[in-house]
């Protein structure tokens, strides 16, 4: 039983740890909380052997079980519930964004075939995508040359660059957007940069809201 216990939150840690990489090589329908599902599965199942071992399953093992999965339904939120930094199409050609909490501008993007989170960064001069949301966004890896070095406050790591046909925002869509998609687990949240940005028509702060016009 030991083993067993020790064997899952080996196998689970591993993929807690190489969840961005392996969701670039999945094509199950959002591939990293499957991810996401399975390592915490695991991790309560482990715990669960641990606690339950003299209690039995339905005792022990279950209630553990239900708890974490519980717990991760919770955190998966975001997935499924409406998303408060959502753009607003206030009118055609137009969309507005929230500042977050943090001070930020965040949206939802449908980047190519995939609705995707991004950072409002005026100080990227591209559109850059973290690697397991360009493949969701049907960015093929085969297609992918990271010779373009870039330095982030993780360290420095190369980008390749890439071609969005489309990036729409709210009732804003741009075509042919440059952009760069980053090596796997090199960027915390992906950009969206000033090649989406500067085709804009305006692009206005007030107070806590974004202003995106075409």
């Amino acid at each position: 039983m030991r083993l067993l216990t020790l064997f899952i939150t080996i196998y689970a840690a591993v993929l807690l740890l190489t969840r961005d990489t392996i969701a670039g090589y999945i094509s199950l329908p959002g591939g990293i909380i499957w991810l996401d599902a399975l390592t915490a599965t695991l991790f309560a199942t482990a715990f669960g052997l641990v606690w339950g071992a003299d209690k039995g399953f339905a005792k022990g093992t279950l209630p553990i079980l239900l708890v974490g999965a519980g717990v991760f339904g919770a955190t998966q939120m975001e997935f499924v519930a409406p998303d408060p930094y959502a753009a607003v199409a206030t009118a055609p050609q137009e969309a507005t964004l929230q500042r977050a909490w943090d001070g930020h501008f965040r949206t939802i993007a449908r980047i190519d075939d995939a609705d995707i989170g991004v950072l409002v960064d005026t100080g990227a001069s591209l559109v850059l995508l973290r690697y397991d949301d360009a493949i969701r966004a049907g960015v093929d890896p085969d297609m992918l040359d990271f010779n373009i070095p870039l330095t982030t406050a993780s360290g420095r790591s190369y980008v390749a660059k890439f071609q969005f046909s489309q990036v729409r925002i709210g009732g804003v869509s741009i075509h042919n957007v440059e952009g760069a998609v980053a090596q796997p687990g090199a960027l915390h949240s992906s950009l969206l940069g000033m090649s989406f940005i500067e085709q804009l028509t305006e692009a206005v702060i007030r107070k806590d809201a974004m202003i995106l016009r075409q």
